[in-house]
């Protein structure tokens, strides 16, 4: 008896767990259900089965900012890759105000350029709600972005992604007003926003990342401090966790510098001394605020 095509999987990390960030198991869930559908597809193809109708590999990512967004688009495109059914499977971001314009011919050569960068990949653009808020509420923007997944599919072999990235209202109107280009983006994957446990976590997670040790006394003055942020700021904004760890890197590297020899496990442990009380917010975290280095 012949056996059945071989089904490739992505890593439970990439998708699963998302590379290990708290909080984004309910994304990764999303993601699972419509990366099966891709996973299935490309067994029938490679069974000798006609596909007649491809699957769009293109996704909408919904939620407001840190929440995810971009480290999900970076997993997407490895497990793309992984699977198949991209061939280099990077990932790039483009901000969907660098790519208006309001001449039509000129919209669709910056967005052409933009996915010129990721051949074999995923384009990533972000804080799509910008279109919306254009006098045309985005339907230049939106008829440019159909011609170049066109050209996608019928130039580029469909070796290419596009996930569209934004606040869930707006991008949602920008859908559902092109029936046409919403089929193109099967999927709408929510992204809610953490908790301030979850923010907690990350801070922890993003702390070994970075390489260094977070002693228990520090993770909970970190907690406190994450706390009192999210309580005054838009609820789920991981970037309040990213801030807070740049402030206490800097005081922990004032902190060793003044010391003659530090001991080598001193180098990279956090304590509570470089926790500030506070996460200091020198200007309101927006929505094109890029996450820094830890995010």
């Amino acid at each position: 008896m012949n056996s059945g095509p071989r089904l490739d999987r992505c890593s439970e990390e990439d998708i699963g767990g998302l590379a290990g960030l708290p909080g984004l198991e309910a994304v990764g869930d999303q993601l699972a259900a419509r990366i099966a559908v891709l996973q299935v597809e490309r067994a029938r193809r490679d069974a000798g089965i006609e596909v007649r109708k491809p699957a769009w590999k293109n996704l909408a990512f919904a939620g407001g900012p840190g929440t995810g967004k971009s480290r999900a688009a970076g997993a997407v495109a490895r497990c793309y890759r992984d699977l198949g059914l991209l061939s280099l499977g990077h990932m790039a971001e483009v901000a969907a105000a660098d790519v208006a314009d309001i001449r039509p011919w000129d919209a669709a050569k910056l967005l052409d350029e933009a996915a010129s960068q990721v051949p074999g990949g995923v384009l990533m653009i972000t804080d799509v709600h910008a279109w919306y808020d254009l006098p045309d509420h985005g339907r230049q923007m939106v008829r440019c972005l159909y011609q170049l997944l066109t050209q996608i599919r019928d130039r580029r072999r469909q070796d290419q992604a596009v996930i569209l990235a934004g606040q869930a209202r707006p991008l949602g109107e920008l859908l559902r007003a092109s029936p046409a280009l919403a089929a193109r983006f099967p999927a709408v994957i929510d992204f809610p926003g953490y908790t301030t446990d979850q923010l907690a976590a990350i801070f922890a997670a993003l702390v070994e990342e970075a390489g260094f040790t977070l002693v228990p006394a520090a993770a909970c003055k970190a907690a406190t401090a994450l706390g009192r942020a999210e309580s005054r700021h838009r609820s789920g904004n991981a970037r309040l966790a990213v801030r807070l760890l740049d402030q206490a890197i800097i005081s922990q590297a004032h902190r060793i510098t003044a010391l003659s020899t530090p001991a080598p496990a001193t180098l990279s442990t956090i304590s509570p001394d470089d926790i500030p009380g506070h996460v200091y917010l020198d200007e309101p975290i927006t929505d094109d605020e890029r996450p820094g280095q830890y995010l």
